[in-house]
């Protein structure tokens, strides 16, 4: 689960800021339902981002998703740069923090880079240092891995390279980024993920989460299909034909495709849909379901959640969300004001706000003081329009008109 993410010089975010899933201090609304506790840590359920567009929303998930991406995918040589998204593309080092709870542990992870090297890493697990490094100079480190700190490059993170050499709490650590830091991307379902319908048992819940939600389908049929299609060992000999290689590799190879369709019901009987000819909204859905059934103790990060659907369906989700047996975590960045009046704490409410540097801040409504702000009696949306909580879109009408006119 997710505790706390620190980012600077990335994207619009140039300053250093914090984005929070701890609760707030000496709120007790909703901590049956919205909050789950781990270990000595009480954590929100679900946080939700609001702001104008291009003010930094989704800059938060995609930092969340670079770190992983650094962590998971590591360098193969020195010659190769780190990917970095700096604010306004400069050279200063970015930074990342997270702290994060895995099987009762806590561990918080630093990391200071550039695309040249590391700066500075450091792993802790319960506030005890695991490991940390001074670009090449390791100033902590497992007994185990004495003997085997010149082999790490200065592009190269120390966590991977822990964990590659079986270092226990690194490999924990890791474990966390790859299976437990999930991205749902909407923008590209993935049919094999219906795979798990195969399973009886999960596809009769699913299907009864689907008919819940009101949508007229009573069965959804997974069909496996195999193809040949083109090796990329063979494309890339193709293209190295000056190397000398005379092993035989296949110009085509066998690979596995997933067809979906949906059982709709009708007054002549029953009929099928191919899953991409459904509407968005239903796709969207259906993608989104399975995440929340197959998931236990995930941090689900999901961009534009009420992307596609009805205002009532993002309201029975958030619901279901929060709800005392829901076990998941999940960060969304939304469009809909109205879900600020879905039973949300004070804390499970944020905003994402560019200054006139075009620098993006993140804050949340338990952050102001003036009390009348955070009362609950009195929905937050309506405040949130007024401007009282700043991050909002501000759009000049007579410049829009006046620029239309100059086409005429």
């Amino acid at each position: 689960m997710l505790v706390e993410f620190k980012i600077s010089n990335y994207r619009s975010f140039k300053n250093e800021q914090v984005f929070s899933m701890q609760t707030g201090k000496r709120l007790t609304k909703y901590q049956k339902s919205n909050t789950i506790i781990m270990g000595k840590e009480k954590l929100l359920k679900s946080s939700l981002l609001f702001g104008a567009n291009a003010n930094g929303k989704t800059n938060l998930l995609t930092a969340l998703l670079m770190l992983k991406n650094l962590i998971i995918h590591p360098t193969t040589d020195e010659i190769q740069k780190l990917h970095t998204d700096s604010f306004g593309y400069n050279k200063r080092n970015t930074t990342f923090e997270i702290t994060f709870i895995k099987n009762k542990n806590e561990y918080n992870y630093a990391l200071e880079y550039n695309s040249k090297e590391i700066v500075k890493e450091v792993l802790t697990l319960n506030k005890k240092i695991v490991f940390s490094r001074n670009r090449q100079k390791v100033e902590h480190i497992p007994n185990q891995l004495v003997q085997l700190t010149a082999n790490v490059r200065k592009n190269q993170l120390l966590l991977y390279f822990a964990q590659q050499n079986n270092e226990k709490y690194s490999k924990e650590a890791y474990s966390w980024f790859v299976e437990d830091l999930v991205f749902v991307n909407t923008d590209r379902i993935q049919n094999i993920k219906f795979k798990s319908l195969k399973n009886e048992r999960f596809k009769k819940r699913f299907l009864h989460f689907l008919q819940a939600a009101d949508f007229n389908i009573n069965d959804v049929e997974v069909k496996e299909r195999v193809e040949n299609v083109p090796n990329p060992k063979f494309i890339l000999k193709k293209i190295n034909a000056d190397d000398d290689d005379s092993g035989e590799i296949d110009e085509l190879i066998p690979s596995t495709f997933y067809d979906i369709y949906c059982t709709h019901k009708s007054e002549e009987g029953s009929f099928s849909v191919y899953f991409n000819n459904e509407s968005t909204g239903t796709k969207v859905f259906m993608f989104l379901a399975l995440y929340i059934l197959s998931n236990s103790k995930k941090t689900l990060l999901i961009d534009e959640f009420d992307r596609s659907y009805h205002l009532e369906l993002a309201q029975a989700l958030l619901v279901l969300i929060n709800s005392a047996t829901q076990t998941n975590q999940f960060v969304l960045t939304t469009h809909e004001l109205s879900l600020m009046d879905c039973n949300l704490r004070q804390d499970q409410i944020w905003f994402a706000e560019k200054n006139r540097f075009g620098e993006s801040e993140l804050f949340s409504l338990f952050d102001f003081d003036d009390p009348a702000l955070k009362r609950s009696d009195f929905n937050y949306k309506k405040r949130y329009l007024e401007g009282r909580y700043g991050a909002t879109q501000i759009v000049n009408k007579k410049l829009l008109l006046e620029a239309l006119e100059e086409n005429e």
